[in-house]
């Protein structure tokens, strides 16, 4: 049996472009995968549990390891206390982040978005896991940086699978969410005056100006979208600032 995949790249010849180049597969096993075309090749991997197809030490991620093995610490000594993640498990678990990065772009250009959003929530996870319990601040704060990229894709992705079913309201809801969220990490960061000059903040205004655009909303009519939302979710500061800005809309008219 040759090793050589030369048939295979030449068949689906890399594209020096913008988009992604993804395609979902049928395995020799009759499970579904994913694979992403590099320059250099191409990148293959499961469409389920971990990318990489393997169960590390029995358990479907890594994450799911560590975790329980957080759990079986709390359960004999009565508090977590004592239980630390060291260079080298912190290293795998940013490498096990990789490939569920890789999947999540991969997902994400399939419109795959309920997977992609999984796969965002697996790596925010892993950064939780780490800010608890890395031995070293260092080996926290590597992949911290990461946090608001993640959270971006997540709220990208949630915003799209609510116009896959025709509800710009939840679309719209989903990018305000997102917004909020990426402002407290910046916040909790202490990089807040990067807040509106970042890339995660522009790719979500982006985002809600195309589903404004599509969908005929006007600015008022968001205004009270987002006003309805913060009445439901009983935040007064937010509900005032969105008054007052339909009744400065009233006085300019």
């Amino acid at each position: 049996m040759s090793h050589d995949i030369s048939d295979v790249l030449l068949e689906w010849p890399y594209e020096d472009e913008d988009g992604l180049q993804v395609r979902q597969i049928q395995g020799r096993d009759g499970r579904p995968k994913i694979q992403l075309r590099i320059d250099l090749g191409i990148l293959h991997m499961e469409m389920l549990g971990r990318p990489d197809g393997t169960r590390p030490y029995g358990c479907e991620s890594l994450l799911d390891y560590y975790r329980e093995q957080a759990r079986e610490h709390r359960d004999r000594h009565g508090w977590y206390e004592g239980f630390e993640l060291a260079a080298v498990d912190c290293a795998a678990l940013r490498q096990e982040s990789l490939q569920y990065y890789h999947r999540r772009i991969a997902l994400m250009t399939l419109q795959e978005y309920g997977r992609a959003i999984a796969d965002a929530d697996h790596n925010l996870q892993i950064l939780d896991l780490l800010k608890a319990f890395a031995r070293s601040r260092e080996d926290w704060l590597v992949s911290e940086q990461y946090r608001a990229f993640i959270l971006c894709h997540r709220m990208q992705s949630l915003a799209m699978q609510h116009l896959a079913e025709e509800d710009a309201t939840a679309a719209l809801l989903a990018v305000d969410q997102g917004v909020r969220q990426l402002r407290e990490i910046f916040a909790e960061q202490d990089r807040l005056d990067e807040f509106e000059e970042s890339g995660e903040l522009a790719s979500l205004d982006d985002l809600r100006r195309k589903v404004e655009a599509r969908y005929q909303i006007g600015y008022r009519q968001r205004l009270h979208i987002l006003l309805d939302d913060a009445l439901r979710r009983e935040d007064p500061d937010a509900a005032a600032d969105l008054r007052a800005q339909l009744r400065e809309l009233e006085t300019d008219e």
